[in-house]
């Protein structure tokens, strides 16, 4: 497995890892049915720049997990978003996306990430407490509101 930045070039693939999700998948990733225009979703995880960032993981060429953060209006804190296809999962691929994404997001000056999973993806809230940042939850519904510290923060747990 290879895991690098992604960039515009790699919308397509991006799209087509979105397309391939079974509809579990899909309503984990995206908290509804797929969305319509799923380009222009994949557009923007694409999107590289000093507000917006992603990687992806690759195996044989392929695109088998993407993960991506944008900045908000404070600009040390960035929403970030994640998805692995389905037969990937449990394997350590999120795990190594979300470290490489926080890295590369530190560089751009995030402290802190939100994530809004849903409390019924044990996986990813698994993937998130394994990191061993200092996190906050707060439950809001049907979804978990997740506060990650990165170390560049100074937060401790």
């Amino acid at each position: 497995m290879t895991i690098r930045e992604l960039g515009p070039h790699d919308a397509s693939d991006v799209q087509a890892l979105y397309e391939s999700l079974d509809a579990r998948d899909s309503y984990l990733r995206f908290f509804a049915t797929r969305p319509t225009q799923l380009n222009v979703v994949a557009e923007r995880a694409t999107q590289h720049d000093r507000g917006h960032g992603g990687v992806g993981a690759f195996e044989s060429g392929a695109l088998i997990g993407a993960a991506n953060f944008v900045v908000l209006d404070d600009p040390s804190t960035a929403e970030l978003a994640m998805v692995v296809e389905h037969d990937h999962q449990l394997h350590g691929v999120g795990s190594e996306l979300l470290a490489r994404l926080i890295c590369l997001a530190e560089r751009h000056g995030v402290r802190t990430f939100i994530a809004e999973v849903l409390a019924v993806n044990q996986t990813m809230l698994r993937v998130i407490a394994e990191t061993g940042l200092p996190t906050t939850r707060r439950r809001e519904g049907s979804a978990v509101h997740i506060e990650i510290r990165s170390p560049e923060s100074g937060a401790t747990t």
